[in-house]
Order: C-alpha cells, then structure tokens, then sequence
C-alpha cells in the first residue's frame, strides 16, 4: 500500500533506467542508435547485453504507439546495429 514502484533499471552498466529510455524514445529516438547516444544504454562495458531489452521495447513502440507492461527479452540471438541505426539479427 502506497509503496513507490521499483525502478526498472534496463543497462546495468551505465545505471539506464526504463523511464529513462521511455522518454528518451517519446522524445524522438527511432532507432537503437539513438537510444545508446540519448541514453549511453546499451554502449557499456558488458559490450550491450541490455539491447535484448531495447530492441523489442522499442519495436513495440513504434508498432503500437505504447510500451509493453513487460518487455519480452529477444533471446533469439544478438542483436547488431546496422549502419542506417537500424537493428538485426546475426
């Protein structure tokens, strides 16, 4: 009762939160590059684990015009950026 909701941190690595991201995709970012220059998620040490969670998170986004209440982590292999800042599958 009355408790705060957790923060969902989605990049360890650089301590990126979801409503960081959230706005950061609100505010006009399209594409994953974008979101790591906006954000610096995605860019850190770990060499971007997080963008299994951005990736859908924001293609869902730009789909719906909302965000998911969960983010289905894409698990089917790694995501790579394309050079238009588009996303692939490798």
């Amino acid at each position: 009762m009355g408790q705060k909701k957790k923060t969902e941190i989605i990049c360890r690595c650089n301590n990126v939160s979801r409503a960081t991201i959230e706005k950061a995709i609100t505010d006009g970012a399209k594409t994953l590059n974008e979101i790591f220059d906006t954000t610096t998620a995605g860019v850190g040490p770990c060499g971007g684990s997080c963008r299994r969670k951005l990736a859908p998170l924001l293609d869902h986004y730009l789909r719906t015009g909302q965000f998911p209440e969960k983010i289905q982590e894409d698990l089917s292999g790694k995501i790579s950026v394309k050079e238009d800042g588009g996303e692939s599958k490798d």
